[in-house]
């Protein structure tokens, strides 16, 4: 199945004659290709409405199937998952963690541990069983902050060990995770959600909206900023040069007013979107409003269940949550990078 002509041909594109729509096929022979996009070629025929019924629904029916094979043998790409009902989605989550990631944690472990004393690797192991943090802490004969602080500590080491790793390997498991956990408590290992957003803040709003546009989801927006923000650090300078150099009078106009003083990362994260963006494009993709739309929708669902409207309930309920989880994250990631409170 090929995926591009199966969203092509799902958007049912009228054809010339009254009646009829483009219907597309994949043609290996490119010179005899009548669409390109890429390295891609398609033949492109009008058929009636119910000869496009017929086919599209062969179609549908082989990328379903192609979907099962894939859930069952490999991961999903980004694209595609974000694609799929939420239904679908939760398909591809498992409480089992992948061979490879389990290696991973194991030999992370076994490093930590190596580094501890005979005491702190003892509290770490009663804390994976059922043994509270004051129960440990009495049998040990130290404070229950004590123990509160070490477990914190190795998580964070283990935390850190994996980052290394991931980042040398361009892992996309790693991005999961952090999405995952980002999902369940509005955090991620290191601080990396503190970070992130701290980068995106920096953001032009209509860069954003512009992002979100090409996005098809909110959560597929945020992986790729995370993956831009983390991977590749020894390519920053080179490939602001490179983007710096091929843009349009336009672009780079853009560029200095709103980038040109921002951190490295800053416009690092932007131009890797606006390239993706571009990619996107260049491949002949539509963008939509999906994402926000999604958001939206959300939203609306919960603000009639308490009559209230859309935007009183942003007001009321869903912004003073967040600023205060963010708050709670942001005075977390001072105290555990400076030893002190930050200031009100």
């Amino acid at each position: 199945m090929d995926k591009l002509a199966y969203h092509f041909n799902k958007k049912k594109i009228p054809a010339e004659t009254k009646g009829t729509y483009l219907y597309y096929y994949p043609c290996d022979d490119l010179e005899n290709a009548m669409v390109r996009m890429g390295k891609d070629g398609y033949i492109v025929i009008e058929v009636t409405e119910k000869e496009w019924e017929a086919l599209f629904e062969l179609d549908r029916i082989d990328y379903n199937n192609e979907h099962k094979y894939v859930r069952h043998t490999s991961p999903i790409s980004d694209d595609e998952e974000d694609e799929l009902p939420v239904k679908e989605q939760e398909a591809f989550i498992s409480d089992e963690p992948p061979i490879s990631t389990a290696t991973a944690e194991k030999m992370d472990k076994e490093n930590l541990f190596s580094k501890l004393s005979e005491d702190d690797r003892q509290i770490l192991n009663l804390l994976n069983g059922e043994h509270t943090q004051k129960q440990i802490a009495e049998k040990f004969g130290v404070t229950q902050g004590y123990v509160s602080a070490l477990k914190k500590k190795a998580q964070f080491n283990l935390d850190y060990l994996e980052y290394k790793s991931a980042v040398k390997t361009t892992d996309s498991e790693f991005i999961w995770k952090c999405w995952n956990l980002f999902v369940k408590k509005l955090e991620m290992p290191l601080f990396l959600d503190v970070e992130l957003e701290f980068v995106l803040n920096f953001l032009h709003p209509e860069d954003i909206k512009h992002f979100m546009y090409w996005y098809y989801s909110f959560g597929e927006f945020i992986r790729s900023s995370l993956t831009y923000y983390i991977y590749k650090e020894d390519k920053i300078k080179e490939e602001i040069t490179e983007y710096l150099y091929n843009a349009t009078e336009q672009e780079l106009a853009w560029f200095k007013q709103n980038y040109l003083n921002a951190v490295p990362l800053v416009q690092i994260v932007y131009i890797r979107l606006i390239t993706e963006v571009a990619r996107r494009k260049g491949v002949g993709l539509n963008g939509s409003n999906k994402a926000i739309d999604g958001l939206r929708t959300a939203v609306e669902k919960l603000a009639e269940k308490v009559n209230m409207p859309p935007e009183q309930f942003f007001a009321n309920r869903i912004y003073p949550i967040i600023s205060t989880i963010r708050n709670t994250r942001m005075k977390q990631f001072y105290r555990f990078y400076t030893g002190k409170n930050l200031k009100k």
